[in-house]
């Protein structure tokens, strides 16, 4: 159990960066010595030689640029965590790597070192004609908003280019606040909102009729789909709006398939938000991102879900200061940490994320292709389902990769809902 964050910290510590409530929650699992993995990994391959020499002058002045890539951790004892940022020139040297082809993988996707260690890495792998570039940062300093910045400004070095926008700041205001949060009457007021929700449970199941089979393990499948935007429509001037249309969607394709008795039970989705709420937030660097409950039903039409889905979401994003892993610590926390452990499968919970299409990474006028990284840590699924929605650029619409867990669902249940999503099946009538 790590230390209560309300707890007064030592005047000593006062001028050193926050700890958040999200970061100890890793830390505190490998303190105990059960090390989690979850370590956003990309990578790509260039139909040219990029230089070493170039590369590695790209990453310095990332690492430079973005102080969270210099922060390293320390454990003090009795579950306190202290952090501390390093030089850019130490940081940049001890995080890039220069691998063979055949070594490349393994290299990128080594485990971090989350006290005492570099926290992001840059490995470059020149080959006949063809470079790969892969890049790994941990959860614990970076989430998928300030990911995007990362690889854009790295690519815009690569090609000689200024990165774009102003230098990104720390997130140690946001962390205090949250930090303040947690032992003032907001923490409560987030946990009765939780207790509304879903009944205290953390790790709510997508239907109150799904279950996880006893000792079955988790075998993920994915699937992809399409969900297309009507531009007339109220939802699409929005992207709160056009966010909740994907999610309507997939779930006006689930409930038919999961064919429950009881059709009017609400679902029950944790969406992933960047808590980036200010021109401030935006430009704060580091994990801010946060899971938040969301219960609403299929209605009778795509427009009833898309309006039941944008209050439920509006709902859920509105206002709540607590990290969910300060919220699994106090209603749950027989499950502290256990979404960070590939051997601990979870209940069937249903996770959101909805992004926006980043620019493929060039160089040379040459755009990279992406490929496929292994998966790692806490990349493995968890709960029973997981939907990624990606908005086009054009606003056309979204890419929507799903990966359901068919130890719950059976096999090919992520092919079938893509199916059914990718082919409007839904509404739902009688609901």
């Amino acid at each position: 159990m790590t230390a209560d964050p309300a707890a007064p910290r030592p005047a000593s510590g006062d001028a050193a960066p926050p700890v958040s409530l999200a970061q100890r929650e890793r830390l505190a699992l490998w303190a105990s010595g059960r090390p989690s993995q979850d370590q956003p990994t990309f990578a790509w391959s260039f139909p040219h030689t990029v230089g070493v020499p170039e590369a590695q002058a790209a990453w310095h002045a990332v690492v430079a640029r973005y102080d969270t890539l210099r922060t390293v951790f320390e454990a003090t004892g009795e579950g306190g965590f202290t952090c501390r940022r390093h030089g850019a020139a130490a940081i940049a040297e001890r995080t890039f790597a220069v691998a063979s082809p055949e070594d490349f993988f393994a290299v990128l996707c080594a485990p971090v070192d989350l006290t005492g260690g570099a926290l992001a890495r840059l490995v470059v792998a020149p080959g006949a004609g063809e470079t790969l570039i892969g890049l790994g940062i941990d959860h614990l300093v970076i989430d998928g908003h300030s990911y995007h910045r990362v690889v854009a400004d790295l690519f815009a070095l690569l090609r000689g280019a200024e990165p774009a926008g102003p230098r990104p700041t720390v997130a140690d205001a946001f962390f205090h606040e949250e930090l303040t949060a947690a032992g003032s009457a907001a923490a409560g007021k987030v946990l009765d909102y939780w207790q509304r929700t879903t009944g205290g449970a953390v790790y709510p199941p997508l239907h109150p009729e799904l279950a996880r089979p006893g000792g079955a393990a988790v075998t993920p499948e994915t699937a992809h789909a399409t969900v297309a935007f009507d531009p007339s429509a109220p939802y699409a001037r929005t992207a709160l709006g056009r966010s909740a249309r994907v999610l309507a969607a997939v779930s006006s394709a689930l409930v038919p398939l999961l064919e429950p008795a009881d059709r009017a039970a609400p679902l029950r989705f944790l969406l992933q938000s960047s808590r980036r709420s200010s021109p401030e937030k935006l430009n704060m660097a580091g994990f801010l991102s946060n899971w938040q409950p969301a219960s609403f039903t299929v209605g009778r039409t795509d427009d009833d879900t898309v309006h039941e889905v944008t209050q439920a979401v509006f709902r859920s994003l509105r206002g709540h200061p607590l990290h969910h892993a300060e919220v699994v610590r106090r209603l749950q926390p027989r499950w502290y940490g256990a979404r960070y452990l590939p051997s601990e499968p979870l209940p069937p919970y249903a996770l959101f994320n909805y992004l926006t299409e980043q620019e493929p990474p060039h160089v040379g006028g040459r755009p990279g292709r992406a490929l496929e990284v292994p998966p790692m840590g806490a990349y493995r699924l968890h709960g029973a389902l997981r939907v990624y929605g990606t908005e086009r650029a054009d606003g056309s619409g979204a890419a929507v990769r799903l990966v359901a867990d068919a130890s719950v669902f059976g096999a090919g249940f992520a092919a079938s809902l893509a199916r059914a999503v990718g082919t409007g099946t839904g509404p739902v009538s009688g609901a």
